[in-house]
C-alpha cells in the first residue's frame, strides 16, 4: 500500500494567487502557502531516520526554486511510451499536475504503452522493463497513485506481482548473495545460481570451469566460478548471463545477443533493462524491491534488499564506480529518493537515507555558485540543474530544471544542514582534500582491493580546484577542471586537457596539484586545449600567460607548446574562449599553474610582480620528466613523471605523496576540511556552517548516526 502522506494543517490555507492557466487548488499531495508558493506534502517516513529539519527560510527558498520548475514544466500534456521516453515525460507531467494542470497530467500519466501488447504484455500491458521508465513508475504508483484511476492502479499492482515473483534479471553477482544475513535469501540465491549453471551445461560453447564439481554451498568455490567469466570482460559475462537466464523474457525468449549497445528485451532477454551502471542498477533494484514488498513477493525482495546493502555499504567502505558523474549522479540519487520515501521496511529506509546522504556530499563538496565541477567519472551534464534546486547559492535566475527535480521535490528526504553548508561553502576557506575512487565495476571479483583514481580538490574563497591520476585507463573521467566566482554567470568553467578534446582521461596524463599549484605532463608529447571565460586582462610575458578573471588570477607557465597560442585570449569582448597549443617538441609536454586571488593580489599587475619575485619552475630535468614548483607562497611542488604507471611521483614540499599508503575515500589536507571517510572504515563526517554529522554504515548495512549543531555553538 502507498505511505500514509503527512497531511499539514497549511493545506487548509485558502491559496492567494492562481498559476499561469492552470487552477489555484490544495489537495491531499499539493497546497499553497502563505506566500503563494506551492509545496508538496511529504511521504510519511520514520522519525527515526530524517535528518534534522531545515530551518524555515531554508524551505521557503527551496520550495521558491521548486515553483520555478513547476512553472518550466507546467505545459506537458503528453507522454512518449516507446522504450525508456517516459524517463522524461513521467516526471514532467508530475511538475504539471503540481502547477495545477491535475487532469491532464493524470490522463497522460496512464497512457497505454504502446508496446503494451508486445513486450509488455505478461506484465498486463505495464512497462517493467526499462530502468528510466521503473523510476517514473515507482513515484507514480506510489505518491500519485490515489489519484490513478482505481482500476488502471490495480493493474499495476497485479503486473508487478507477476513481475516480482522470480528475480527478473539472474546475474552471476548471486555468488555475493550467497553471504547474505538472512537465510532465505542465501538459500534462494543458491538456487538461482544452480539453475544457471545447469543451463550452461546444455550450451555447447560456454566452458565451466569446474565441470564435474558438485559447489555445493562453498562460496569459495562459487567466487573462484564466478570470477573465471568476469575477468572475460562484461560483454562475455553479460552474455553467459543473457544465454544461461533461468527466467527468460516470455516474449523474446533468452533474445538474440549479442550483449553490446542494444538493450531491448528481444536482444537481452531478460524480464527487466540488464544494463550495470550504478544510476541503471539504482533504479532497477529499487523499483524491484519497492514492487516485491507491496506483491508480498519475500524472497524477491530480500534478494533485492541485499543487492541494496551491498551497494550502500560499498559506498562508505570503497565508494561509488560513476563517482560523481555529471551526467548521471542525479539519476542514481532520484531512484534512492523514492526507496527512502516509499520502503516498508526501516532498514531498507535507512540504508536509502544513507546513499542520499552520502551522494549529496559528494555532490556538494564539488559544487560551487550552482556548478557541479571536477574530476567526475562519465561526463555529460544535467547535474548542477538537479543540485541547483537543493542547494541554491547561485544568483542566476531561473536555470533550465532537470525533470527528475519531481522526485526530490515530492520527497521526505532533506539532506543534512553540514552538507548544505557545505554545498554553499559556508565554512573556513581554502581548504584541500585529496579523496579516492574504485573501479567502475567494483563489485566483481577481486575489483574493490584499492583504489583506481585519486583527486585533489582546493576550494579557495573565489575558486574551485581539482584534479585526478588514476592507475590504469580511467575511461570517460574529465581529470581537470576550475570553476571560478562571476557576479554575471554565478561561476564561470576552466577546462584543459592533452589532445583535441576537453574530456576524458587519456594516457599518459600525469597531474600533480599541491594546493592552488598544478604540474600536468604528458609522455610523448601532444598538444593541449584550452577553455576559458574571456578574461579581463592578460598578458603574455617571458613563457608565461598571466590570466586576470573576476576575482581570482592565473599563472600557466605552457611546457614544450606553443606559447603564442594564448593571443587568443587578448581582445575580443564576454564568452568563452578555446583553443590549442600545439607541441613545439620534446618527450613530454605540459603546463605548470599557480593560481592567486583577491584579495590577496590587488589585481593583475600585482599578481605578475609577486610572481616574478618569488615564483620559481626548475625545468633543468623537464626532459627526463621532471619539474619543480615554488609558488608565490614558498610552497613546493615536484612532479616526476612515473613510466610504470599513471600514478605520477609527487612531492609536496619535499615529501613525496604515496598514494597506496594514502587511500581514504575522503582525506582532508588541511586542518578545516569537511568531510573525512576512511578507506574501508565506513564512517562519513561533514562539518561545515556551524553543524555536524556523522554516519556510519557497517558492511551488513546497519546505519547510525548523528546530526546535530557542532560542539561550541
Amino acid at each position: 500500500m502507498t505511505r500514509t502522506l503527512i497531511v499539514s494543517s497549511l493545506i487548509c490555507l485558502i491559496a492567494l494567487a492562481g498559476w499561469g492557466t492552470g487552477s489555484t487548488w490544495a489537495d491531499d499531495l499539493f497546497f499553497t502557502d502563505e506566500q503563494g508558493l506551492r509545496r508538496a506534502v511529504p511521504p510519511e517516513v520514520p522519525e527515526a531516520w530524517r535528518n534534522q529539519p531545515w530551518p524555515e527560510e531554508v524551505e521557503r527558498r527551496f520550495w521558491t526554486r521548486v515553483n520555478h520548475a513547476m512553472r518550466h514544466h507546467q505545459g506537458q500534456r503528453s507522454v512518449n511510451t516507446h522504450g525508456e521516453n517516459e524517463k522524461a515525460d513521467y516526471p514532467r507531467l508530475m511538475f504539471a499536475y503540481m502547477a495545477g494542470f491535475r487532469n491532464e497530467a493524470i490522463r497522460a500519466l496512464q497512457t497505454e504503452d504502446v508496446q503494451a501488447g508486445s513486450d509488455h504484455a505478461w506484465t498486463l500491458g505495464i512497462d517493467y522493463y526499462w530502468c528510466f521508465t521503473l523510476k517514473g513508475q515507482m513515484r507514480k504508483y506510489f505518491y500519485f497513485g490515489d489519484k490513478l484511476d482505481p482500476q488502471y492502479r490495480d493493474r499495476m499492482k497485479r503486473a508487478a506481482a507477476i513481475w516480482t515473483a522470480e528475480d527478473p534479471r539472474p546475474t552471476l553477482e548471486l555468488v555475493l548473495s550467497l553471504n547474505a544475513p538472512e537465510r532465505q535469501v542465501r538459500e534462494y540465491a543458491l538456487e538461482l545460481l544452480q539453475k544457471i549453471r545447469a543451463n550452461i551445461a546444455g550450451i555447447d560453447d560456454i566452458d565451466d570451469p569446474m565441470e564435474g564439481q558438485d559447489l555445493g554451498d562453498d562460496v569459495e568455490k562459487w567466487m573462484e566460478w564466478w570470477k573465471y567469466y568476469a575477468d572475460k570482460g562484461w560483454q562475455v559475462f553479460e552474455d553467459v548471463e543473457r544465454r544461461a537466464n533461468p527466467f527468460p523474457h516470455p516474449r523474446h525468449g533468452v533474445g538474440t545477443g549479442p550483449v553490446g549497445a542494444q538493450w531491448d528485451p528481444q536482444i537481452r532477454g531478460m524480464r527487466v533493462d540488464a544494463r550495470n551502471t550504478d544510476n541503471l542498477r539504482a533504479m532497477r533494484e529499487g523499483s524491484v524491491y519497492l514492487m516485491a514488498e507491496e506483491a508480498g513477493n519475500e524472497k524477491v525482495r530480500l534478494l533485492y534488499k541485499d543487492k541494496i546493502r551491498r551497494f550502500v555499504a560499498d559506498m562508505y567502505h570503497v565508494g561509488m564506480g560513476e563517482w560523481d558523474s555529471e551526467n548521471y549522479l542525479h539519476h542514481t540519487i532520484a531512484p534512492y529518493h523514492n526507496l527512502y520515501d516509499f520502503a516498508q521496511d526501516e532498514e531498507v529506509v535507512a540504508m536509502a537515507k544513507a546513499a542520499l546522504d552520502w551522494m549529496y556530499t559528494a555532490a556538494a563538496i564539488k559544487y560551487y555558485r550552482g556548478t557541479a565541477g571536477a574530476p567526475t567519472k562519465r561526463t555529460g551534464g544535467g547535474l548542477d540543474r538537479f543540485l541547483w534546486m537543493i542547494f541554491g547559492d547561485s544568483p542566476v535566475d531561473e536555470p533550465r530544471p532537470e525533470y527528475d527535480l519531481a522526485h526530490a521535490a515530492t520527497s521526505a528526504y532533506r539532506p543534512p544542514m553540514a552538507v548544505m553548508a557545505l554545498a554553499k561553502k559556508q565554512l573556513d576557506l581554502p581548504f584541500e582534500q585529496i579523496n579516492t575512487k574504485p573501479t567502475y565495476s567494483l563489485w566483481l571479483p577481486g575489483a574493490a582491493e584499492t583504489p583506481e583514481t585519486w583527486e585533489t580538490i582546493f576550494q579557495g574563497r573565489s575558486y574551485y580546484l581539482g584534479s585526478a591520476v588514476a592507475r590504469g585507463g580511467a575511461g570517460d573521467v574529465r581529470a581537470f577542471e576550475m570553476l571560478t566566482y562571476s557576479g554575471d554567470r554565478a561561476a564561470d568553467r576552466i577546462q584543459i586537457n592533452s589532445g583535441n578534446r576537453l574530456s576524458g582521461k587519456r594516457g599518459g596524463d600525469q597531474i600533480g596539484q599541491y594546493r592552488n599549484q598544478v604540474i600536468w605532463l604528458n609522455r610523448g608529447g601532444d598538444q593541449f586545449s584550452f577553455s576559458m571565460p574571456r578574461p579581463r586582462n592578460a598578458v603574455i610575458e617571458d613563457g608565461v600567460w598571466f590570466i586576470e578573471l573576476e576575482r581570482t588570477f592565473l599563472a600557466i607557465r605552457p611546457l614544450n607548446l606553443q606559447t603564442n597560442a594564448a593571443n587568443a585570449l587578448t581582445g575580443g569582448r564576454g564568452g568563452n574562449v578555446t583553443f590549442r597549443a600545439a607541441h613545439t617538441g620534446g618527450a613530454f609536454s605540459g603546463f605548470t599553474l599557480e593560481v592567486g586571488e583577491k584579495p590577496d593580489f590587488r589585481d593583475l599587475e600585482h599578481f605578475r610582480q609577486s610572481f616574478r619575485r618569488s615564483s620559481r619552475a626548475d625545468l633543468s630535468a623537464l626532459a627526463q620528466g621532471t619539474v619543480e614548483l615554488t609558488g608565490i607562497d614558498g610552497r613546493k611542488l615536484r612532479l616526476t613523471h612515473n613510466r610504470q604507471n599513471d600514478l605520477p611521483i609527487v612531492y609536496r614540499d619535499g615529501e613525496r605523496y604515496d598514494w597506496l599508503e594514502n587511500m581514504d575515500l575522503y582525506r582532508p589536507m588541511t586542518e578545516n576540511a569537511p568531510v573525512s571517510l576512511g578507506w574501508r572504515e565506513g564512517t562519513l563526517r561533514v562539518r561545515a556552517g556551524g553543524h555536524e554529522f556523522e554516519q556510519t554504515v557497517d558492511r551488513q548495512g546497519r546505519v547510525t548516526f548523528t546530526d546535530r549543531p557542532a560542539a561550541g555553538r
